[in-house]
């Protein structure tokens, strides 16, 4: 036990005598760790806001005038019974009137709607198909298009926003790609710094390390508080990316809810939450593991044991 709290005290000890070497290589892992944290964000961003836009994706069935309402429905059972299909909305002329309404605010194209009388609605029914998968909208519309349904249906559309969810994978995929080299280059600095580090702490406490040998200090004794401290550096790092992290995404959290609305609305303080041992503990892991090996590389090579 006594053994245990002097190696503590040593690793302690060493932390604190390079003060400012400390801070240097606390705050390249950090950048490490901030940068893969990031990575991180910005992937769950990119696949809430995809599938945000896929929720908006569906098919626009406009039917023929002068259709029942009756014909509809028969229509709609047997689009409902298509695998592909996860639901159906019937739109009535009314509410194709309101839709048009709302969509239009310029007042010339309003003015169209006055050669009618106000018991005249020059809209049709129409339904809005939604499929479980967007892979699926190419099926649902060759069912519809079938030449057996031609005098039920005006047209059918998709809208797919191809364009909207090829440039989020663009924009991502370019800032994952060079931003993963951001942080190798990060992780490869924190080698040749902790090893750097550690090599410092070795030469000015070498007359410490004789004496502790001459007394009959083992390899181990000597070894071990080296390595707690290289662990200590990892852990620091990581806990002040905790300390940053919850704050910046609270401060952010407040602008997404503004922009992203419904059930896909991206929560960043629940993706850390949820996934707190895969961003923060994995990392830690990791860097531990890099800290170790250099300190022990660096021992062996300079600690003549």
């Amino acid at each position: 036990m006594i053994n245990l709290f002097r190696v503590f005290k040593f690793a302690l000890q060493g932390f604190f005598r390079n003060f400012w070497l400390s801070v240097v290589t606390i705050t390249i892992m950090l950048m490490a760790v901030l940068s893969v944290t990031l990575l991180m964000s910005m992937d769950y961003i990119k696949e809430t806001t995809i599938k945000s836009v896929e929720n908006q994706i569906d098919i626009l069935v406009e039917i023929r005038p002068n259709i029942s309402r009756e014909e509809i429905e028969n229509f709609v059972l047997e689009l409902d019974d298509l695998d592909e299909v996860d639901d159906i909305v019937i739109i009535s002329p009314e509410q194709n009137r309101e839709l048009f309404l709302q969509n239009n605010t310029d007042e010339k194209v309003k003015e169209v709607l006055n050669v009618y009388a106000d018991n005249e609605n020059p809209f049709s029914y129409s339904l809005s198909v939604k499929a479980y998968k967007l892979s699926q909208y190419s099926n649902i519309l060759n069912f519809v298009n079938q030449e057996k349904y031609s005098n039920l249906i005006e047209t059918s559309d998709i809208d797919t926003h191809e364009e909207i969810i090829n440039k989020i994978n663009s924009i991502a995929n370019f800032l994952n790609k060079y931003s993963w080299y951001i942080t190798g280059i990060f992780l490869l600095i924190s080698v040749l710094v902790i090893f750097n580090t550690i090599r410092i702490s070795i030469y000015t406490r070498r007359d410490e390390i004789t004496i502790m040998k001459l007394v009959g200090a083992g390899n181990a004794f000597v070894r071990v508080p080296f390595i707690l401290e290289s662990i200590f550096y990892a852990l620091t790092a990581v806990l002040i990316v905790i300390a940053i992290s919850y704050p910046l995404v609270n401060l952010v959290q407040p602008v997404l809810n503004s922009y992203f609305q419904g059930d896909q609305v991206i929560n960043l303080v629940s993706y850390f939450n949820s996934n707190f041992v895969e961003i923060f503990v994995y990392q830690l892991i990791v860097l531990v593991v890099l800290n170790v090996v250099s300190t022990a590389i660096a021992v062996k090579r300079y600690l003549k044991v």
